[in-house]
């Protein structure tokens, strides 16, 4: 008995190596290697060792082969096979024949079958003969079957279901490329599981609608590329988001089959349809479950309609970020924790008031940090003018919580730019986040109001985008923050129909504040009146120039904590 490894590269010409017992042989793309297999890129110089024990093949991949070896769909280090069995390698496919069982190399072109037909979506549907009705149990099982089984175990089953119901040779659950993940098969069967491309390609075309073929005469084995098929079954279903899959069965009995497969079509068909259905709603239910930690029902419905899967990869984005802190609660509960114990029904209670006006606004939360929360505008899904919702659920965010508390107090930092978005962490857990110099900068934004004592301010890029109708702004000066080497204008969003006049005083207030004349810049901003809190920071440090003056003063608030 010969024994032979045969290498099938995808869109090539089959290699095949005769291999005797016990000798090992290596496999790779060189000319080091006992079986050179040229032309697929994913082949390392030497990647994989077989040797021929009795009836079963031992594979054991090299130290150093740069890319994984796969065997039943898994990836495999070492393991053992059986005739007309296989493992692939990149875009190639290894398998082992042997002694009368052995089946000739083959192209990967079908023979014209006799009978070729697409079943429509009418009789699809239609109720058929008492085979159907009879079959309507299993369909009804499946997706609690699929909810309750590891995938690859509902797979195996599937593959058996389709067999006994159609009373095929052999049956599988297969990808588009005609790549097994499952198969079942009667014992006498062959294990080659070529499959016709050009059923695959109509089953795809025209999915879930089966696709019958048979092909007539003696053409059998060559058009099907294996001994004892005839005909062939194959049903599509298409996952939104993922690779679509086939459902495949393959038997004997001529053109008659044509006939007596009209229910075993319809039963197929049927089976794609209810199994690519029961994916669609697991993935969405996965995929809702994720995404409702961190974003607002209206956002969750954009990403979940959308067409692009990939609404979730880190990308370069535009942003609206924002830094939300209460004021003075370390120091409510600080070196306490039964204290921290008692306020956290309080903390709550202002968090998701806090979250809501967030949300109403068409943003999302991406981390609450203790008392604090982070937020964004424009990702993952694009919010129009999410520069107005940022700043107006900052204005309701500082409202609320006054009226909500015995006078509590926030700081509210907001910037926008370019930020990098998305799902970000490490392949054991994974959050969806935004980074970026914006990002930093409106958390040192948010850190500066402790210092001027106003609940919110924005950076120049906010004020400049903000619409009138939402907030006016007035600048409170120029900052550069601890640890930081650049200047930030900050403004200070008022209500649309505030008073003008204390703006133009504090404008020409500031202005003589920052060319250097702290005594006339004092004199001015006291006309504000001390409830003015942001004139109140800036009178003081005019105070305090005018006894100590800044050197090379250029206008600039350096701060020397955060």
């Amino acid at each position: 008995m010969s024994w032979f490894i045969e290498a099938r590269p995808k869109g090539g010409t089959p290699v095949r190596l005769e291999i005797m017992p016990g000798k090992p042989v290596v496999i790779g793309r060189s000319d080091q290697a006992d079986m050179k297999v040229a032309g697929d890129g994913f082949l390392s110089r030497r990647h994989v060792e077989v040797k021929l024990d009795g009836k079963r093949l031992a594979v054991r991949r090299l130290e150093g082969a740069s890319n994984p070896v796969l065997f039943r769909g898994q990836e495999s280090a070492e393991f053992a096979m059986g005739t007309n069995d296989w493992f692939a390698i990149g875009e190639t496919r290894f398998v082992l024949l042997g002694g009368e069982g052995m089946v000739p190399i083959k192209t990967e072109t079908d023979d014209a079958p006799a009978v070729q037909h697409t079943m429509s979506e009418a009789d699809l549907y239609a109720m058929g003969g008492r085979a159907d009705r009879m079959r309507l149990l299993d369909l009804v099982e499946l997706p609690e079957m699929l909810r309750s089984m590891k995938r690859e175990e509902f797979f195996v089953h599937l593959a058996g279901m389709i067999r006994l119901a159609t009373d095929a040779r052999w049956a599988a659950v297969a990808n588009e490329n005609g790549e097994v993940i499952a198969r079942d098969c009667i014992e006498d069967a062959p294990a080659e599981w070529r499959m016709s491309r050009s059923v695959i390609k109509a089953a795809l075309r025209d999915a879930p609608r089966p696709t019958l073929c048979v092909w007539g005469g003696t053409a059998g084995f060559e058009a099907t590329v294996q001994e004892g098929t005839d005909w062939a079954i194959c049903a599509a279903m298409k996952v939104p988001g993922g690779a679509p899959l086939v459902l495949y069965a393959a038997g004997e009995g001529g053109e008659e089959a044509a006939r007596r497969h009209e229910e075993n079509s319809r039963f197929i068909g049927l089976v794609a349809d209810m199994v690519g259905r029961s994916l669609s709603v697991h993935r969405l239910e996965s995929w809702q479950g994720r995404l409702e930690h961190y974003f607002s029902g209206p956002v969750i419905s954009k990403i979940l309609e959308s067409s692009d899967p990939k609404g979730l990869e880190p990308r370069i984005s535009p942003a609206t970020i924002m830094f939300f802190d209460i004021r003075g609660f370390s120091k409510r509960t600080e070196g306490q924790n039964e204290r921290i114990l008692s306020y956290l029904g309080e903390l709550r209670r202002i968090m998701t008031a806090m979250t809501e006006e967030i949300f109403n606004e068409g943003g999302n939360v991406l981390q609450y940090l203790g008392d604090g929360i982070m937020a964004c505008w424009n990702v993952p899904i694009e919010v129009p003018n999410h520069v107005d919702g940022a700043v107006r659920a900052a204005m309701r965010m500082a409202t609320r919580l006054g009226e909500m508390t015995d006078g509590w107090k926030c700081g509210i930092g907001l910037h926008t730019g370019d930020v990098v978005a998305g799902s970000l962490g490490s392949d054991l857990m994974f959050s969806y986040g935004v980074m970026g110099a914006v990002v930093n900068q409106s958390s040192r934004v948010e850190g500066i109001t402790k210092h001027v004592e106003t609940p919110i301010l924005v950076t120049k890029e906010i004020a400049e985008k903000l619409s009138p109708a939402v907030a006016l702004t007035r600048r409170i000066g120029r900052f550069q923050p601890a640890g930081m080497h650049v200047a930030l204008d900050l403004y200070e969003p008022l209500p649309p129909d505030a008073e003008r006049e204390p703006l133009a005083v504090y404008a020409k207030g500031l202005e003589i504040f920052e060319r250097g004349d702290w005594e006339e810049a004092y004199k001015v901003l006291d006309q504000l009146g001390h409830e003015d809190r942001p004139a109140r920071f800036i009178k003081a440090l005019a105070e305090s120039y005018r006894r100590h003056p800044p050197k090379g003063w250029q206008g600039i608030i350096e701060l020397s904590e955060k």
